[in-house]
């Protein structure tokens, strides 16, 4: 199973291919995130050319969702669309935030993974861990969708997540705090919280963690047609909070 990996979210992006967990190539960004519409094809072919293999080869494209920039994530999404319908494979939109916990795996109860998403707030998303069907803990889901939230409302999640106040059905545990190493604000977060929250740092790309989230989703027949491939941005665009009905009918 040959998957080839993209991110656009932000200029820690690139292009990789694996065979299952084995990594073919692994070619990374190095341009601005605003750049991806010019050079992703271009990383791309060079993914696939220093694995020696061409798109009809690739079983399953792997491409996150976001969150992070708006431009890079309809980029990274109409590329692969347009390539799994091309060559009639399948497709899988990894978030960002999923990404993380799976580059982590943590050995906690819960994995908090968190973005900045500058203007004073955060891209947040809880991850709980869970059992298999033998009762042994094996991986992590999400307890809900991913957030945006201020610094403030965060420490106050987190506090509540440690008594087991996420949720009435949750139990509360042991916490880790997700966050990259180029993402300052982020980290900075980290740094402050309890001594009970254990702060990991990542590293800025993670096509490794994308491919294999797609991968298993691919085992557990979970991935989906390019048509039905969508955005995860979490907060809505400037143009979308600016518009106007009033606007919208002036200009018709």
């Amino acid at each position: 199973m040959r998957v080839l990996a993209i991110d656009t979210t932000s200029e820690y992006g690139g292009a990789a291919v694996y065979s299952q967990d084995v990594c073919l190539s692994h070619i990374q960004n190095e341009e601005p995130a605003s750049r991806y519409a010019v050079t992703l094809f271009d990383l791309a072919d060079r993914a696939l050319a220093q694995a020696g293999v061409g798109f009809p080869d690739i079983d399953l494209y792997a491409v996150s969702n976001g969150p992070g920039s708006f431009t890079g994530i309809r980029v990274g999404l109409a590329a692969a669309q347009g390539w799994a319908k091309a060559f009639r494979r399948p497709i899988k939109g990894v978030n960002l935030l999923e990404a993380m916990v799976e580059r982590a795996h943590p050995a906690t109860d819960w994995a908090v993974a968190v973005l900045d998403a500058r203007r004073g707030e955060y891209f947040v998303g809880f991850y709980r861990r869970v059992a298999d069907a033998a009762g042994h803990q094996s991986g992590f889901e999400a307890a809900g969708p991913g957030q945006l939230v201020h610094a403030q409302r965060l420490n106050t999640m987190l506090e509540a997540l440690s008594q087991g106040g996420q949720c009435r059905t949750f139990s509360g545990g042991t916490i880790a705090f997700l966050a990259r190493t180029h993402d300052l604000k982020a980290r900075s977060l980290g740094e402050s919280l309890s001594q009970d929250v254990v702060a990991i740092d990542l590293p800025g790309t993670l096509l490794e963690a994308i491919a294999g989230v797609a991968l298993r989703a691919f085992e557990r027949g979970e991935t989906s047609s390019p048509d039905e491939l969508d955005a995860c941005y979490i907060r809505r665009s400037d143009a979308e909070m600016n518009w106007r009905p009033s606007v919208a009918k002036a200009g018709n």
